[in-house]
């Protein structure tokens, strides 16, 4: 349609095959040359070249861009079909790690969404929307993740991601997170590739500080804390600092600087003493 609608040579399509969050749909950018071939006949040249990739991202810093990473190589690691595997995204600036928010009182973070992080965006299942609004003292800024592709905040917390996965479910993240999948994971919990999407789909929504919080113990939680936290059960980063930092809830309720984004804020600075030393 889109084809028809614009012409086959004035077509010009950008997206992320990851983020591919709509039940019941497959979607790969090889097919649009396929369409291409198909209705541009003998005129050759309207075919759409082969998709480009971009790695260089402009919109968030590496603190959440590594995070994303993470959750793609562990997504390829047990469905490698799942999507077409691009390079890592690299950001401009190192920026602070994301924030894991274990157990945490659901009062606490309605007091701060309300006060200090007013105006932050809390991302949740789509089925899972208003039990979390009433868990915030009825805080307007939450979404299905679904309905947030596209968009993006500058700050983002994504409020009990894990205690909501079904029990069935539980286990077999556990394991996958931990590096103990079976070899035919993915013929025995195909469910686990959307929710990996859903799951990264809401970390590359946020541009700057990014938090993530279960108010409940679960199975794919605790292991998910372990695994972002630690580098003892990942095997793909070598001698990297953990994905994100493991923060206690006098540092939230104080917004205390971590040294990430000490760093960050000097490094953001410098940027822009040089850059007015020229003038």
């Amino acid at each position: 349609l889109f084809f028809h609608l614009s012409g086959a040579g004035n077509l010009f399509l950008a997206g992320d095959p990851a983020q591919n969050v709509t039940k019941g749909v497959e979607f790969r950018f090889d097919e649009i040359r396929s369409v291409g071939y198909y209705i541009a006949g003998e005129n050759r040249h309207l075919i759409p070249q082969k998709p480009k990739t971009v790695n260089v991202n402009f919109r968030s810093h590496a603190g959440v861009l590594n995070a994303a990473a993470a959750i793609l190589s562990c997504m390829f690691g047990v469905f490698p079909d799942s999507a077409k595997q691009l390079g890592k995204d690299d950001g401009l600036f190192q920026g602070p790690r994301p924030g894991v928010f274990h157990r945490v009182q659901a009062e606490t973070i309605s007091a701060l969404v309300h006060g200090k992080m007013r105006g932050t965006r809390v991302l949740t299942h789509d089925d899972n929307v208003e039990e979390c609004m009433g868990k915030l003292g009825g805080y307007e800024l939450v979404y299905g993740i679904r309905k947030t592709k596209g968009l993006e905040f500058k700050s983002v917390i994504v409020l009990d991601f894990f205690s909501s996965i079904p029990d069935e479910l539980q286990k077999p993240w556990r394991e996958m997170l931990l590096g103990r999948a079976s070899h035919d994971f993915k013929l025995q919990y195909p469910e686990i590739e959307g929710q990996l999407k859903l799951l990264y789909t809401a970390v590359t929504r946020c541009i700057d500080r990014l938090f993530f919080a279960e108010t409940a113990s679960s199975i794919a939680g605790d292991a998910f804390v372990r695994w972002m936290t630690t580098k003892s059960v990942r095997r793909d980063e070598g001698g990297a600092l953990p994905i994100a930092t493991h923060n206690k809830i006098g540092d939230i309720e104080n917004m205390t600087l971590t040294q990430d984004e000490v760093g960050y804020i000097y490094i953001y600075l410098s940027f822009w003493a040089r850059l007015f030393s020229f003038f």
